[in-house]
């Protein structure tokens, strides 16, 4: 189950904290929460929904926390890993469009991003996001709608170009 889901989990944690110290703190955390409440878990809903549930109520209650908004300093990029496919520059270039758009995605408003993220990074369908943020499918559509709104309107002033 770690091997299956810790990359995604933490790539998801990673782009909602934009810290890469906190991300792994909050994964480890989440697989902890995983291991103790799966007997808790409803086969009902796709097990894949159920620990994006906990990771993102995890990440969210870390980030409330007091001693992260006084002690976590802003965006890290963490770790750079290059693929053996890739050469130096196409290395590089993909780095760069990693933080172009990591830097657009974190100028929207959480309840934004968050949707956006889970949606296209992550791949979840709506209904799965409603299930993870416990909010009807209609407000799912909203915010996922007004995301991608903002996003455009940023890339455009940036002078990027949606893909």
């Amino acid at each position: 189950m770690v091997s299956r889901y810790h990359s995604k989990i933490f790539a998801y944690i990673y782009r909602m904290s934009k810290n890469y110290h906190s991300a792994n703190d909050i994964t480890q955390e989440v697989f902890i929460k995983i291991c103790r409440n799966i007997k808790q878990y409803n086969s009902e809903f796709l097990f894949k929904t159920w620990i994006y549930t906990i990771a993102s109520n995890t990440c969210k209650d870390y980030l409330k926390s007091a001693y992260v908004q006084k002690t976590v300093p802003g965006f890290e990029m963490g770790d750079n890993v290059r693929d053996d496919e890739d050469t130096p520059e196409e290395f590089l270039q993909k780095q760069d469009e990693r933080e172009a758009i990591m830097e657009v995605l974190n100028q929207l408003g959480d309840i934004h991003r968050e949707v956006v993220v889970l949606r296209f990074y992550e791949e979840l369908k709506i209904e799965e996001i409603a299930v993870v943020l416990n909010i009807p499918v209609g407000t799912v559509k909203s915010r996922l709608s007004h995301g991608l709104h903002n996003l455009k309107k940023l890339l455009k002033e940036g002078g990027e170009e949606l893909g």
